[in-house]
């Protein structure tokens, strides 16, 4: 019997107990007799410090040794695949996987180095603990690639989220050209995400990303269809309204209006294309704006709409005439008719019987003036032109000499009216 146990069995026996106080007594102290009969070191070979079997297992791993580059080797690979395990446990792993992946792949590269060494030991290859080591590190590498691979196309499948919920909450453009920027992309990438992420598509945040961008295509697109209406009426209420001469408006400006059709229409189609999947209200808008628009060029390709604002034209130039003559001076006369820069001054009139005065804000004089119509005649068409006789102001209440001051051709005339 051991000496401890024994020990123990002649205190127990000495000192009055009841039978199932001594029966625990007895079993206690042969467990205690048990664990330090285990912490005995063995004679038989040197254990590892570090918990490695003795020299002489039935793996043949290598006794601990540190000046062996054996074991060196050994416990080098066996201390880098256990650090890699650690590191790859979702506790770890989650809180930095890049950083994590990078710290595996180190570690396991060292341990391989390694490795590489005691398989290409003759000996030591042989031994069954090489090949476990092996089959150790293969099955960790092969843990830490599919978890970096689903990190890496979980983030991959993010980002591409991230580009639809910008542009749906803040109009960013989609800059990733496989993703189309459209309603109908939208609904293949969200069913790709879910067929090929099932798991990750259910984290939260990405679910709030999802309902932000499915909200968008859903709700907020439609917003677009009155404020398209509103624009659409509106330049149809111009088209129609009555101008001086009690005619619609579109006869004299349907090109204008063709124009102002342009931008509607080309929002109309794109949101259509791209952000309404239910086209009923935007189709109705779209029928507006063609049935108008149809009326518009077909008036403008059919020369109806040049031949009468050709008419309006000749219309508005037969009815412009010098004003009437209210002063006659041969003097300021031949200073207008001689003052006009282009063409040929055929006839001037001053149309006020008395001197104006310019005055600046403070209402000090300036100037005095007459004003005069010019006839003129340009490359064949005769204009109304404009001018005044001036004279300055020099202070103490007197003004300088006369001069022509010409401010040019404003309104065409027809040249049988320059006399009237």
């Amino acid at each position: 019997m051991n000496k401890f146990l024994t020990l123990s069995v002649i205190l127990l026996t000495t000192i009055p107990l009841s039978h199932a106080q001594l029966k625990g007594a007895l079993k206690s102290a042969k467990e205690k007799t048990e664990k330090a009969v285990e912490s005995v070191p063995s004679t038989s070979g040197s254990s590892s410090n570090s918990g490695t079997k003795p020299a002489g297992s039935i793996n043949g791993e290598p006794a601990y040794d540190p000046e062996s580059p054996t074991y060196r080797a050994y416990s080098i690979v066996r201390d880098e695949i256990n650090s890699t395990k650690n590191i790859l446990g979702d506790d770890h792993w989650n809180k930095n996987v890049e950083g994590r992946n990078e710290d595996a792949t180190r570690y396991l590269a060292k341990a391989k180095e390694n490795l590489t060494k005691l398989q290409n030991d003759p000996v030591e290859s042989k031994k069954p603990y090489v090949k476990n080591l092996a089959a150790s590190w293969d099955e960790v590498e092969a843990t830490r690639k599919q978890k970096f691979e689903v990190y890496t196309l979980n983030k991959e499948y993010s980002e591409k989220l991230d580009q639809y919920h910008r542009f749906a909450t803040s109009g960013w453009e989609i800059s990733d050209k496989s993703l189309e920027p459209s309603y109908t992309g939208y609904h293949k990438f969200k069913s790709e995400f879910e067929t090929k992420r099932p798991d990750y598509v259910k984290d939260g945040y990405v679910q709030k990303r999802f309902a932000d961008v499915d909200n968008y295509f859903n709700v907020e697109v439609y917003k677009v269809v009155p404020e398209l209406n509103a624009q659409v009426e509106a330049v149809i209420k111009r088209i129609h309204e009555k101008n001086s001469e009690g005619e619609e408006s579109y006869l004299l400006s349907a090109k204008s209006y063709q124009k102002e059709f342009e931008q509607p229409l080309a929002d109309i189609l794109y949101n259509k294309q791209y952000l309404l999947e239910n086209k009923t209200d935007i189709n109705a808008v779209q029928a507006k704006l063609e049935k108008e628009k149809a009326v518009l060029d077909e008036y403008v390709s059919s020369g109806k709409c040049d031949a009468h604002r050709a008419k309006y034209h000749q219309k508005m130039v037969d009815a412009v005439r010098l004003a009437p003559k209210k002063m006659s001076n041969p003097k300021y006369e031949g200073m207008a008719l001689a003052g006009v820069e282009k063409g040929k001054a055929t006839r001037a009139v001053i149309t006020s019987d008395i001197w104006l005065v310019k005055k600046n804000e403070w209402g000090l004089p300036l100037y005095k003036y007459l004003p005069v119509d010019i006839a003129v005649t340009i490359d064949g068409k005769c204009w109304l032109a404009y001018g005044q006789i001036r004279k300055d102001y020099e202070g103490g209440g007197q003004y300088g000499g006369e001069y022509f001051n010409y401010w040019g051709s404003q309104e065409e005339m027809n040249c049988a009216n320059t006399m009237k």
